[in-house]
């Protein structure tokens, strides 16, 4: 017998990957894919519901729109704590990235707006 103790086999049943504590990629991908925030239904929703009222051509009175712009101010600060969370635990999540370069577009939208009052 090449090496070992007695009565060891020569395979151990373990997966190679397993054997050594590495993780093939395409596990890990989905794994990250798992971790990952994505926006829930009712934040696309509200999110969705600011933009459409925007694009409405209707007239907004300031509370409606100091209204948005607080809820997209604090919702920007919840995306942007989480991108860095996961930013540390090597994640990249570039949807959620692209959701808060629209959070910033539109709140740049309603403080425009706003200026004119």
């Amino acid at each position: 017998m090449a090496g070992g103790y007695p009565g060891q086999q020569p395979h151990h049943g373990l997966k190679h990957a397993d054997d050594h504590g590495h993780y093939p990629e395409e596990e890990v991908l989905k794994e990250v894919g798992h971790r990952a925030y994505k926006l829930k239904d009712h934040e696309k929703k509200n999110l969705n519901s600011i933009e459409e009222r925007l694009r409405s051509g209707k007239e907004l009175s300031k509370k409606e729109l100091e209204t948005y712009l607080h809820f997209l101010d604090e919702f920007s600060h919840e995306i942007k704590e989480i991108l860095q969370e996961e930013k540390a635990e090597e994640i990249a999540n570039i949807q959620l990235e692209r959701d808060l370069r629209r959070i910033a577009q539109l709140m740049g939208e309603v403080a425009t707006l706003l200026e004119r009052y």
